[in-house]
């Protein structure tokens, strides 16, 4: 659905930029005027379209744990849900992740399991 391109004064365009980025999708463009010129137009930017062989590549290799999420949208630009599809026509599970503990985070558990034990002391 194409939609005719709308005009908003840049002092406009300033004071409801979220709300005039947030009408992109659903409205269409958007030109911004100064003085009654044109000044800039406001887009949605270009679809882009992932390579289904390299997304099917990430996608084992996701699977198997050689390569993180993020470094998938950071080459690719593809949505978390491509990535999904791309598992699921593949037959491919989504890789358990078992993160590690710093050493903080154990002496905080113990901490709290020690004040645990001695509080529970205290009440027999």
């Amino acid at each position: 659905m194409q939609h005719s391109v709308r005009t908003i004064s840049s002092s406009d365009a300033k004071a409801n930029l979220g709300d005039v980025l947030s009408s992109l999708n659903t409205q269409g463009p958007v030109e911004i005027t100064r003085n009654g010129k044109s000044v800039g137009l406001l887009t949605l930017p270009a679809v882009q379209t992932v390579d289904r062989s390299r997304m099917s590549a990430l996608a084992i290799a996701y699977s198997k744990g050689l390569i993180s999420w993020p470094q998938i949208a950071e080459e690719t630009g593809a949505s978390y849900g491509e990535l999904l599809v791309a598992l699921g026509l593949k037959n491919l599970q989504i890789p358990q992740v078992t993160p590690t503990n710093r050493p903080e985070q154990i002496a905080f558990f113990n901490h709290i399991l020690d004040l645990a034990a001695a509080k529970s002391k205290g009440n027999q």
